[in-house]
């Protein structure tokens, strides 16, 4: 019973060393890593590249889950799958996996790479939360986890990206609110968010990205009234925001900056009172709503416009019009018949 109970305990311990990371693991061994031989960098005197090297290799099953990634000890760290290298001395500056079959986590230790100016990881099936350790990777300018299956919550921690040009989170199952503190990357010029099931108003701080050229946050389940500080993004092109559960009356004056080509802020949105006219411009899309709503300032007898629902049964259109004898009236992207009782 004694020597059972021994090799049960050596099995234990040895069992639990395979879950210590990479370098640790070596160090206890008594062996050499990897990444402290020339054959997988090439240059032992580069420090930094070489701590770069045993962040990866410990991250490595975590991060592929049961694909393969040709981070191994007889290939050059240059060759690594997704790998980039720059600087003097040299270090991981990108890290772009060519394998789009990710079904791993994101690991915590990849906020260890200092250097990093490129994490992009879109397009795989990889699962879990978002790292708020993320936020240490002081020289980002682009963070691409978009299309995947993420789960929780945005770290605010992301907000203290100073230099990120870039954040895309679309289409992942990201929760929870959008943190004020992504109002604090100044250098911002696309945020998307869209296809999510993110929750509560839109902050504010948005409107503090004055060099913002993308806002992109439909459907998800926002919630509040028409963010109105969208006109102080003065380089606007793109804003979308249909699909949420906002309400109350838009602007009746033109919203956006005049930089903008394309809004659309219909969909999901309970929308009350009247379409002001600037919604039914070329660049903006209204989407579908639950009811449609006559234009701000129609005088009766005159045309209408309400939005394209599709209501199966018709429901009575809200308003006055006059001449109910005209049924058909002009909506923003098709024709909508108007009830004889209405």
């Amino acid at each position: 019973p004694i020597r059972w109970g021994i090799a049960a305990g050596a099995a234990a311990i040895l069992f639990a060393l395979l879950f210590i990371s990479g370098t640790l693991l070596f160090d206890v061994l008594g062996q050499t890593h990897p990444c402290d031989t020339t054959a997988v960098v090439s240059d032992q005197t580069n420090t930094g590249l070489i701590a770069d090297c045993k962040v990866l290799w410990g991250v490595r099953d975590t991060l592929h889950g049961t694909t393969t990634l040709n981070w191994n000890a007889t290939t050059a760290i240059a060759g690594w799958t997704g790998i980039a290298l720059a600087g003097t001395p040299q270090r991981v500056t990108q890290l772009v996996p060519a394998v789009r079959q990710l079904n791993g986590t994101i690991p915590p230790e990849l906020g260890q790479l200092s250097n990093l100016t490129l994490l992009q990881l879109n397009n795989n099936s990889l699962t879990g939360s978002i790292p708020p350790e993320l936020g240490n990777l002081s020289n980002l300018t682009r963070l691409q986890l978009n299309n995947n299956s993420l789960t929780g919550s945005i770290p605010p921690e992301l907000g203290q990206l100073s230099n990120l040009t870039h954040l895309q989170l679309h289409n992942n199952s990201l929760t929870g609110s959008i943190p004020p503190e992504l109002g604090n990357l100044s250098s911002l010029l696309i945020l998307e968010l869209e296809r999510n099931e993110l929750t509560g108003p839109i902050p504010s701080d948005l409107g503090d990205l004055s060099s913002l050229l993308r806002l992109l946050l439909g459907d998800n389940r926002l919630s509040g009234e028409f963010p109105r500080w969208v006109e102080n993004l003065g380089s606007l092109t793109r804003f979308s925001i249909q699909g949420n559960r906002l309400t109350g009356h838009l602007p009746l004056e033109y919203p956006f900056p005049s930089s903008v080509t394309s809004a659309t802020i219909g969909g999901g949105g309970m929308w009350i009172g009247c379409v002001p006219s600037w919604a039914t411009s070329n660049s903006v899309v209204m989407g579908e709503e639950n009811l449609p709503l006559p234009s701000c300032g129609t005088p009766p007898g005159e045309s209408v416009w309400v939005l394209d629902a599709v209501l199966d049964p018709p429901s009575p259109v809200r308003g006055t019009f006059g001449n109910p004898a005209a049924k058909t009236k002009m909506t923003l992207r098709a024709t909508y018949t108007i009830p004889t009782e209405y």
